[in-house]
Protein backbone atom coordinates (compact mmCIF):
# COMPACT_ATOMS: atom_id res chain seq x y z
CA UNK A 1 0.00 0.00 0.00
CA UNK A 2 2.75 2.46 0.98
CA UNK A 3 4.78 1.54 -2.08
CA UNK A 4 1.76 2.12 -4.34
CA UNK A 5 1.26 5.61 -2.86
CA UNK A 6 4.98 6.42 -3.10
CA UNK A 7 5.17 5.30 -6.74
CA UNK A 8 2.12 7.35 -7.73
CA UNK A 9 3.35 10.44 -5.87
CA UNK A 10 6.81 10.25 -7.45
CA UNK A 11 5.32 10.03 -10.95
CA UNK A 12 2.82 12.81 -10.22
CA UNK A 13 5.50 15.23 -8.91
CA UNK A 14 8.00 14.39 -11.64
CA UNK A 15 6.24 13.10 -14.82
CA UNK A 16 9.57 12.74 -16.66
CA UNK A 17 10.78 10.13 -14.15
CA UNK A 18 10.86 6.69 -15.78
CA UNK A 19 9.76 3.35 -14.37
CA UNK A 20 13.38 2.19 -13.96
CA UNK A 21 14.28 5.27 -11.87
CA UNK A 22 11.16 4.93 -9.72
CA UNK A 23 11.88 1.23 -9.22
CA UNK A 24 15.42 2.03 -8.00
CA UNK A 25 14.19 4.78 -5.65
CA UNK A 26 11.42 2.67 -4.10
CA UNK A 27 13.29 -0.65 -4.21
CA UNK A 28 10.76 -2.64 -6.23
CA UNK A 29 10.72 -4.20 -9.69
CA UNK A 30 9.83 -2.26 -12.84
CA UNK A 31 6.76 -4.47 -13.32
CA UNK A 32 5.50 -3.41 -9.89
CA UNK A 33 5.92 0.25 -10.88
CA UNK A 34 4.09 -0.30 -14.19
CA UNK A 35 1.23 -2.08 -12.42
CA UNK A 36 0.97 0.66 -9.77
CA UNK A 37 0.80 3.38 -12.42
CA UNK A 38 -1.91 1.54 -14.38
CA UNK A 39 -4.32 0.97 -11.48
CA UNK A 40 -6.41 3.69 -9.87
CA UNK A 41 -6.82 1.93 -6.55
CA UNK A 42 -4.32 0.42 -4.15
CA UNK A 43 -3.80 -3.33 -4.42
CA UNK A 44 -5.61 -5.41 -1.83
CA UNK A 45 -4.44 -8.88 -0.91
CA UNK A 46 -7.23 -11.35 -0.40
CA UNK A 47 -6.42 -14.91 0.47
CA UNK A 48 -8.27 -17.64 -1.39
CA UNK A 49 -10.88 -19.32 0.79
CA UNK A 50 -10.08 -23.00 1.03
CA UNK A 51 -11.92 -25.45 3.25
CA UNK A 52 -9.62 -27.88 5.03
CA UNK A 53 -9.72 -31.35 3.45
CA UNK A 54 -10.34 -32.96 6.84
CA UNK A 55 -13.67 -31.24 7.40
CA UNK A 56 -14.93 -31.14 3.79
CA UNK A 57 -17.05 -34.25 4.26
CA UNK A 58 -18.70 -32.73 7.36
CA UNK A 59 -19.43 -29.24 5.99
CA UNK A 60 -23.20 -29.68 5.55
CA UNK A 61 -23.57 -31.22 8.99
CA UNK A 62 -21.46 -28.45 10.56
CA UNK A 63 -23.57 -25.77 8.81
CA UNK A 64 -26.78 -27.33 10.10
CA UNK A 65 -25.48 -27.70 13.65
CA UNK A 66 -24.07 -24.18 13.84
CA UNK A 67 -26.64 -22.16 11.88
CA UNK A 68 -29.89 -24.06 12.44
CA UNK A 69 -29.47 -25.88 15.74
CA UNK A 70 -27.25 -23.09 17.19
CA UNK A 71 -24.81 -25.60 18.77
CA UNK A 72 -21.58 -24.44 20.36
CA UNK A 73 -18.39 -25.29 18.49
CA UNK A 74 -17.08 -27.72 21.11
CA UNK A 75 -20.32 -29.71 20.87
CA UNK A 76 -20.07 -29.79 17.07
CA UNK A 77 -16.49 -31.05 17.43
CA UNK A 78 -17.68 -33.89 19.70
CA UNK A 79 -20.47 -34.73 17.24
CA UNK A 80 -18.23 -34.93 14.18
CA UNK A 81 -15.59 -36.89 16.12
CA UNK A 82 -18.28 -39.47 16.86
CA UNK A 83 -18.93 -39.58 13.10
CA UNK A 84 -15.30 -40.29 12.25
CA UNK A 85 -13.42 -36.98 12.34
CA UNK A 86 -9.91 -37.73 13.63
CA UNK A 87 -8.14 -34.35 13.68
CA UNK A 88 -7.98 -31.49 16.18
CA UNK A 89 -10.52 -28.72 16.35
CA UNK A 90 -8.31 -26.04 14.76
CA UNK A 91 -9.63 -26.58 11.24
CA UNK A 92 -13.21 -26.61 12.50
CA UNK A 93 -12.76 -23.42 14.52
CA UNK A 94 -11.12 -21.65 11.56
CA UNK A 95 -13.94 -22.70 9.22
CA UNK A 96 -16.66 -21.56 11.62
CA UNK A 97 -15.05 -18.21 12.46
CA UNK A 98 -14.23 -17.36 8.85
CA UNK A 99 -17.27 -18.72 7.00
CA UNK A 100 -20.20 -19.38 9.34
CA UNK A 101 -19.97 -16.87 12.19
CA UNK A 102 -20.70 -13.80 9.99
CA UNK A 103 -23.70 -15.64 8.51
CA UNK A 104 -25.01 -16.58 11.97
CA UNK A 105 -24.60 -13.02 13.25
CA UNK A 106 -26.50 -11.63 10.27
CA UNK A 107 -29.38 -14.05 11.01
CA UNK A 108 -29.71 -12.86 14.61
CA UNK A 109 -31.23 -9.48 13.89
CA UNK A 110 -33.89 -9.57 16.60
CA UNK A 111 -32.97 -7.56 19.66
CA UNK A 112 -33.52 -8.69 23.23
CA UNK A 113 -36.74 -7.34 24.66
CA UNK A 114 -37.25 -7.80 28.40
CA UNK A 115 -40.59 -8.71 29.94
CA UNK A 116 -41.88 -5.60 31.67
CA UNK A 117 -44.10 -5.59 34.76
CA UNK A 118 -45.53 -3.09 37.20
CA UNK A 119 -43.88 -2.71 40.63
CA UNK A 120 -44.32 -5.77 42.85
CA UNK A 121 -45.79 -8.03 40.16
CA UNK A 122 -42.73 -10.16 39.50
CA UNK A 123 -40.18 -11.67 41.89
CA UNK A 124 -37.35 -14.17 41.66
CA UNK A 125 -36.71 -16.36 44.68
CA UNK A 126 -33.76 -18.68 45.18
CA UNK A 127 -32.15 -20.48 48.10
CA UNK A 128 -29.08 -22.55 48.68
CA UNK A 129 -27.70 -24.76 51.46
CA UNK A 130 -24.09 -24.38 52.59
CA UNK A 131 -21.99 -26.11 55.23
CA UNK A 132 -19.69 -23.62 56.95
CA UNK A 133 -17.37 -23.73 59.94
CA UNK A 134 -18.56 -21.54 62.83
CA UNK A 135 -16.56 -21.70 66.06
CA UNK A 136 -14.80 -24.84 64.93
CA UNK A 137 -18.07 -26.71 64.26
CA UNK A 138 -19.60 -27.48 60.84
CA UNK A 139 -23.02 -25.90 60.63
CA UNK A 140 -25.63 -26.01 57.85
CA UNK A 141 -26.65 -22.54 56.73
CA UNK A 142 -29.56 -21.73 54.41
CA UNK A 143 -29.20 -18.63 52.27
CA UNK A 144 -32.33 -17.09 50.75
CA UNK A 145 -32.44 -14.47 48.00
CA UNK A 146 -35.43 -12.52 46.75
CA UNK A 147 -35.30 -10.05 43.89
CA UNK A 148 -38.26 -7.82 43.07
CA UNK A 149 -38.35 -6.81 39.41
CA UNK A 150 -39.58 -3.56 38.07
CA UNK A 151 -38.88 -2.31 34.55
CA UNK A 152 -39.36 1.35 33.80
Amino acid sequence: MEEWITIRNLKKKNPSLGTRSIAKLVGVSRNTVKKALKTDSAPVYERERVINEDIKSFVEYIRECYLVKQFRVNRILKEIKSKGYLRSGAALYRYIVRDLKPERESQNTSAYRPYETRPGEQMQYDWSEYTVSIGGRLVKVYVHLSILYYMM
